[in-house]
């Protein structure tokens, strides 16, 4: 069956500083798992670097095998998510749907490595829905949202258990945080953008679709240096020629082209 899965700790979390949205220095690499990524990964097993992670469904119960071993059992049936994260084990989500339509999710994380060792959390994250994965530190995050209230709950990897944390934050400051650990840099000769396309290209707070905002934007012809990209978004700045304002935010990655195969043109609708 489908999992949900999409895509801290206090001292670790950056505030929110500078430019015109969140934009978060963050230590570790973070993923984040999108329901479309995570459907294309949700299996009933899945290969790790040291060997097999498999489910296996019963009348109610799922035993979950590493290398043809048990770990152990989970309520409901359970469909495994491994985490792309960067780390010395690999990590996989098991995603254990049950019947009850108020409660359908509990999540168990399997740390599988260095080696022939492989760990399977407690139960956590009851009621809740995928979203997101980090590493800061030496320490991996796991991100839950919360389908009534849009808020993402944070679990950290202690041993045998996750710990949820007490910092709750919206989807958009979730996002932007796992995106500000693992965008990719434009390099400077690269960086000079215009906006292609056809109408506005709206600025986002974070790299994600709901995260626009209603009256921030720039028109086809507008130039502006792309830092970062992350997905489908880029990073950019922008300063407007006539007013000198500046913005900053995330554009669509498919209205941003190099400069030298678009061209430029006096906007003819300020955007800001």
């Amino acid at each position: 069956m489908a999992s949900a899965f999409a895509a801290l700790f206090p001292t670790i979390t950056p505030a929110p500083r500078g430019r015109l949205f969140f934009r978060a220095a963050i230590a570790g690499l973070v993923v984040l798992l999108h329901a479309r990524c995570a459907a294309a990964d949700e299996h009933t097993n899945v290969a790790t670097r040291f060997g097999p992670v498999e489910t296996l469904p019963g009348p109610d119960r799922s035993d979950i095998r590493f290398r043809g071993a048990s770990l152990g059992q989970v309520d409901g049936n359970a469909s495994l998510v491994k985490l792309t994260v960067q780390d010395d084990a690999d990590y996989v989500l098991v995603d254990a749907v049950r019947p009850d339509p108020q409660c359908r999710h509990r999540f168990t994380l399997l740390q599988i490595g260095p080696g022939d060792e492989a760990t399977m959390s407690q139960p956590f994250g009851d009621c809740l829905t995928g979203f997101g994965a980090r590493r800061a530190g030496d320490k991996l995050i796991v991100q839950l949202a919360s389908a009534s209230t849009g808020q993402v709950h944070e679990f950290v990897w202690m041993q045998d258990r996750m710990k949820e944390l007490t910092n709750v934050l919206t989807r958009c400051e979730a996002a932007q945080l796992t995106a500000a650990s693992r965008w990719l840099p434009v390099a400077t000769e690269q960086a000079a953008r215009v906006i292609a396309g056809t109408g506005r290209a709206w600025f986002h707070t974070a790299p994600l679709d709901e995260c626009k905002l209603s009256q921030l934007f720039v028109i086809p012809g507008d130039v502006l240096t792309v830092l970062h990209t992350y997905g489908d978004y880029a990073d950019v700045a922008y300063r407007n020629p006539r007013t000198g304002r500046e913005a900053s935010g995330w554009i669509r990655l498919d209205r941003v082209a190099p400069d030298r195969l678009a061209p430029m043109r006096t906007p003819s609708e300020p955007p800001l």
